[in-house]
């Protein structure tokens, strides 16, 4: 991936809501987080370990003057390295692999974690999907109704939403494996129903913290952050189609 985007310029077109669950994951105030002041945020869980140094009086150097030391990573920087992390990054190479592969390997992961009466209820138990597409904007009548989890990301994927639904999907179990608990209006897409099905928060913590945790980079905290930027980047991506579709039809 060549090129290189600044979390601030995709940040920049956010509303406030999708700002506010970014700042709670970034452990910042959701009443007067900016733009700047959650990238800010970012650049220094992406630098944990500089970070880290620095505490201990390896190097002395201020917030102001690190930049060259602690860069601000970009998108596509998160992005390979989540992958890496997740150790899939020989299979990505474009940035629409890394947002369909992440986001599934996270999945997985917390699959395999899942005894089997959770795993059961993930396959089987119904909902009403209709909601969860109402409240992120996507009119979709093929991917409503009383649906299970997994039955709804193999309709998003044939409706075009496979990033969507896999992305939030796996922000559910993100969250909910180091704890984070979001206010539930935040939610969108399959977080709140994995919310709802998984159980309480923390129930994975214990068995997924040596997967996200790592000496670079502070994981259990940025991956819940990159899978809310995939999914809320590929939801704007839907409704501009939906708008688009909607003007060109008489």
């Amino acid at each position: 991936m060549t090129k290189q985007t600044e979390l601030t310029a995709i940040l920049a077109s956010w509303d406030e809501r999708d700002k506010t669950i970014l700042a709670i994951l970034c452990d910042l105030d959701e009443s007067t987080a900016s733009t700047n002041e959650i990238s800010e945020q970012i650049r220094w869980m992406y630098n944990s370990r500089a970070r880290h140094r620095i505490k201990r009086g390896f190097k002395r150097v201020t917030r102001q003057s690190s930049g060259k030391d602690m860069p601000c990573p970009s998108y596509e920087a998160l992005l390979a390295g989540a992958a890496k992390k997740l150790g899939i990054q020989k299979h990505c190479t474009t940035i629409d692999e890394h947002e369909r592969y992440i986001p599934q390997a996270v999945i997985v992961a917390a699959l395999a974690k899942m005894n089997p009466a959770q795993r059961d209820r993930f396959f089987t138990q119904e909902f009403n999907a209709s909601p969860m597409w109402e409240a992120a904007g996507i009119k979709s009548r093929e991917i409503g109704g009383l649906r299970t989890a997994a039955s709804v990301l193999a309709l998003a994927n044939a409706s075009g939403h496979a990033i969507y639904a896999g992305a939030t999907t796996a922000l559910g179990f993100a969250t909910h494996a180091v704890g984070i608990t979001l206010p539930y209006a935040a939610y969108t897409g399959l977080s709140a129903t994995i919310a709802q099905l998984i159980g309480p928060p923390g129930w994975l913590a214990l068995a997924t913290y040596g997967f996200f945790k790592v000496t670079d980079t502070d994981w259990n905290k940025l991956m819940p952050v990159l899978l809310t930027i995939i999914a809320t980047k590929h939801r704007y991506e839907i409704l501009s189609r939906q708008r688009t579709q909607a003007a060109s039809t008489p």
